[in-house]
């Protein structure tokens, strides 16, 4: 475990010595880089989107293009998650050449690829908290853009602003659940899990047994669903349902055809029961109680 102090402040990350211990070439002070890097794919991928986003009212365009204009803030989120997916996948595809070439050197070499491909995903979460009245907010409201950017409440004219403090209260509250996954998950767990380390090594792992496990099957992944959940209670509109579903299903295929391959080939006809048994992001009900445990800290 590394201890990162700022003052009387001090941060524990576990698992980071594992994590730096296998990219030396950010060995030392160099590790400020990787810090850059975080923040250079996850501030790139934010203004991709938002590019994306504002492409329909920089067009203006009618007939054909203008037919298509509404779908383009669509299409660059699909187009932008498969870019993710793709280089998320890089960490499965080269590993046995990888291993086979470079040996202990494997994962440095393309943990940067993998690690982009995660931050933007995680860039496609934060994007769902953008408002489009935030671009332009008459051009948002008007004619068939009006249709994706309306809020479902505001069809409810009576009652809208109850239901619009409803919905907020729980679009912060699951915000906060998710923040709370997320921040348990890396705690628990540690760097070195959450950086897929031990796909390269599984031999230097350790058998993971936390209660968390009974309940869903990726707790970090959970966390970010559960973020991009709370930016499409709290936007409520068109736009972000499809933004929703598009990530969901993205995700989903990550999950179930990538790394969840990947564990069936180690683990056998086990993992695949254990795959019935557990759901993958969204507990059952009846695993609340361990699931609000571990959030808080409770569980072991």
């Amino acid at each position: 475990m590394r201890y990162l102090r700022k003052g009387a402040l001090t941060i524990k990350l576990k698992g980071m010595d594992k994590f730096r211990e296998k990219i030396p070439k950010f060995s030392g002070k160099k590790i400020a880089f990787f810090g850059l890097y975080v923040l250079f794919i996850l501030s790139s991928s934010l203004m991709i989107l938002f590019f994306l986003d504002n492409l329909p009212l920089l067009l203006n365009s009618e007939g054909l293009l203008g037919m298509i204009s509404p779908w383009l803030p669509v299409i660059g989120v699909i187009s932008v998650e498969i870019v993710g997916i793709i280089l998320t996948y890089q960490m499965w595809f080269w590993r046995e050449r990888l291993k086979a070439k470079y040996g202990a050197l494997s994962y440095q070499k393309v943990f940067l690829a993998g690690f982009a491909g995660i931050l933007i995903l995680i860039a496609i979460s934060f994007h769902m908290f953008i408002p489009f009245s935030a671009i332009n907010s008459q051009f948002w409201s008007n004619g068939v853009y009006a249709l994706f950017t309306k809020t479902f409440t505001s069809y409810f004219l009576p009652i809208s602003f109850i239901l619009d403090v409803i919905r907020i209260v729980i679009g912060i509250l699951v915000c906060i659940l998710a923040i709370l996954m997320m921040g348990r998950s890396l705690s628990t767990f540690g760097f070195d899990y959450m950086t897929v380390i031990y796909l390269y090594f599984p031999e230097e792992s350790s058998l993971q047994e936390h209660e968390i496990y009974s309940v869903i099957r990726h707790p970090m992944y959970s966390g970010l669903i559960y973020l991009c959940t709370a930016g499409f209670i709290l936007q409520f509109n068109l736009y972000h349902v499809l933004f929703f579903i598009i990530y969901y299903l993205g995700f989903s295929f990550h999950i179930y055809f990538i790394e969840e391959k990947e564990l069936i080939k180690r683990f056998g006809d086990s993992y695949i029961e254990y795959q019935k048994k557990v759901p993958a992001i969204f507990p059952y009900p009846t695993k609340l109680k361990i699931f609000f445990k571990f959030i808080f800290g409770k569980s072991k």
